[in-house]
């Protein structure tokens, strides 16, 4: 009886398609106007450009959202994640141009624009106006709540370069 209900099993499981599917890969877009990495885990945060009718979304101007899992998976933020540390909060916004900040650092503005036709994240670091491209943050272990420092990365709008400058919280 064990052995014709095993069989029986089986063959359900076989010709499921389900478990015959192949997971698909995600495709996650290469222009992004800003990634958040943590030393915490591989998991990250992109922020993409948020786009109606070809208008930036003045209520919402960009798009946050997780990439988990050696990028298998892509979720939206939770509710604590908007409140407390990667949500969006617009300071100003007209129809081609936008400032935000992130809610885990608002003294950090960032002016959503185009620049060579294309959508940017520009931040002032000292004298400098750069094109964000990336955040890291360093977290102190053992619990990974307090942070030790934020790295950004981006380019001198005037020189080209690269430019990485560390802030380190107060």
């Amino acid at each position: 009886m064990f052995a014709r209900v095993f069989i029986a099993f089986f063959m359900l499981l076989v010709s499921c398609p389900l478990f015959l599917m192949q997971a698909e890969a995600i495709t996650i877009p290469k222009e992004h106007i800003l990634v958040f990495e943590r030393n915490t885990n591989t998991n990250y945060v992109c922020y993409d450009i948020n786009l109606e009718g070809g208008k930036l979304n003045q209520k919402e101007p960009l798009k946050p959202y997780w990439v988990l899992g050696h990028e298998t998976r892509i979720e939206g933020l939770t509710f604590l994640d908007r409140k407390m540390a990667f949500g969006v909060k617009v300071v100003k916004a007209k129809e081609n141009e936008a400032i935000v900040h992130l809610t885990a650092y608002k003294g950090l503005h960032i002016r959503l624009c185009q620049h060579k036709g294309k959508w940017v994240g520009l931040v002032k670091i000292g004298a400098r106006e750069l094109i964000l491209r990336k955040m890291f943050a360093q977290m102190k272990p053992p619990m990974n709540v307090k942070c030790e420092y934020v790295e950004i990365q981006g380019t001198d709008i005037k020189t080209g370069a690269e430019v990485r400058e560390r802030i380190t919280p107060e």
